[in-house]
């Protein structure tokens, strides 16, 4: 399988099978709609618009119109309400959705919306904004660092689940060398656990055997 991180939690994931993207929001700064062929499954975690950005969407939609748009029904009903008319399903037999609450966000006056994790051709999988999960394919997706969580709950999590590979997402507000100063700093513990970790850098294309 490949995986391409496309920007903060944009992911574009290509297995024998299918092709989706997962998240393509405002901080997506790798996503290029000319550089994508194709496109099966347009996969959105939750509303937040550094997940689920309208114009992305519209993009995706004129360019796969036969594309489906995995998600819950608060993120259908805004692409309906935008004029976006992709066959919705809110899991399909490729794309599996699972319990994957949003964290608590850290302003008292706002309430964190709903929200799927899914997982993607028995492979890949992403929780969206969530450290309250407890189950993973082979690839996953995890937020790192995050104004809802933090990175000790996140490793917490990884070790416990065990992937053999993670891909550390959510972290465009992160420079390049934060981002590698905290990879070098918690790749030694998911080392001695048998867990790959990929670089967190955008626009590069990992190759994968599960």
């Amino acid at each position: 399988m490949q995986i391409t991180k496309l920007g903060h939690s944009c992911v574009l994931v290509k297995t024998e099978n299918r092709i989706a993207i997962f998240d393509p929001g405002v901080w997506s700064t790798h996503f290029k709609i000319d550089e994508i062929e194709h496109i099966d499954r347009i996969v959105i975690t939750h509303e937040h618009g550094d997940h689920f950005d309208i114009d992305k969407i519209k993009q995706l939609a004129d360019k796969f119109p036969d594309s489906h748009l995995v998600s819950n029904q608060e993120v259908a009903a805004k692409a309906k309400a935008a004029g976006i008319k992709l066959m919705h399903r809110e899991e399909t037999r490729c794309t599996v959705k699972f319990t994957s609450s949003h964290e608590q966000l850290p302003i008292p006056s706002v309430t964190a919306p709903d929200q799927n994790g899914y997982h993607f051709d028995q492979s890949f999988t992403s929780p969206g904004d969530s450290h309250s999960f407890s189950e993973t394919m082979g690839v996953l997706a995890m937020p790192l660092i995050a104004p809802w969580g933090n990175t000790r709950d996140a490793v917490n999590k990884i070790l416990e689940l065990k992937p053999e590979y993670v891909l550390p997402v959510h972290d465009w507000h992160y420079t390049e060398e934060a981002k590698k100063w905290l990879s070098d700093l918690i790749e030694p513990d998911l080392e001695k656990a048998n867990i790959k970790l990929l670089p967190s850098h955008s626009g590069i294309t990992h190759e994968l055997s599960l």
